[in-house]
């Protein structure tokens, strides 16, 4: 990458910047463009030398005069460097990116996909919800008689909403499977959930947290630091005084 180094380098100076815009519309001589930018000659050939070692620039002879020209081919190809990263094409070589996981300790919420249990890695999350305003929205109550849930796949960090495919069902006898629609995830966050419904969901390895005051964000962050309480198979739900299990 020691030309992509070269590059951005040099495009990280305003003068410089100038003088690639000034000669992209009209090719000059370094004393044209000292007078244009109002510069002495030696700064522009300073300034120069750098564009040409970076390859930013090609100089011409017209007569006495070297005219310069942006170096069109080359900033295409910074362009399509920054492509590749925006497209998460790897600019890195013989690494094993799949073995690169944060520390431990790493607390970020954008490293919330390593953090790890006994079991693995918890990559979807399922949140309860009544209204949704993404990752604003307020964890609900009672995990069987939520409206909709959000999912966050905490690997590409999409957040979408969802149906309870099982909202009408008879008291106390909840169907994970079908409130969530055979959508697949590793963990639900909810503030109530009854005993039944945490034990269906445990024989599908799906873990249940219990929602602390705030918003997603809030409960992905304590998510992340690892400290939101896990339910208890013998949990009792007292969602409206309800008390099933």
């Amino acid at each position: 990458m020691e030309k992509e180094i070269k590059i951005f380098k040099a495009l990280g100076d305003e003068k410089r910047l100038e003088i690639l815009s000034l000669i992209s519309r009209k090719n000059m001589c370094a004393k044209g463009i000292a007078r244009h930018l109002n510069i002495t000659e030696s700064a522009v050939s300073q300034q120069i030398k750098v564009l040409k070692e970076a390859n930013l620039i090609i100089g011409y002879k017209v007569g006495y005069h070297i005219i310069y020209d942006i170096n069109e081919d080359s900033l295409k190809n910074s362009i399509k460097f920054i492509d590749s990263i925006i497209d998460n094409n790897s600019i890195i070589s013989d690494t094993n990116l799949d073995k690169l996981i944060c520390s431990d300790k790493c607390k970020h919420l954008k490293c919330i996909s390593d953090y790890k249990f006994k079991e693995g890695l918890i990559m979807k999350i399922c949140f309860p919800v009544e209204s949704f305003n993404g990752l604003k929205s307020i964890p609900y109550g009672h995990f069987g008689s939520a409206p909709h849930f959000v999912i966050c796949d905490v690997e590409t960090k999409e957040v979408r909403l969802i149906g309870n495919g099982d909202l009408g069902h008879e008291h106390g006898k909840c169907q994970p499977i079908k409130a969530l629609s055979g959508e697949t995830v590793d963990a639900v966050i909810v503030g109530g959930i009854g005993a039944g419904a945490i034990r269906k969901l445990g024989s599908m390895g799906i873990k249940t947290f219990k929602a602390i005051d705030g918003d997603l964000e809030e409960n992905l962050k304590a998510f992340s630091n690892g400290t939101l309480k896990e339910f208890s198979a013998n949990h009792t739900c007292n969602h409206d005084g309800c008390s099933h299990h």
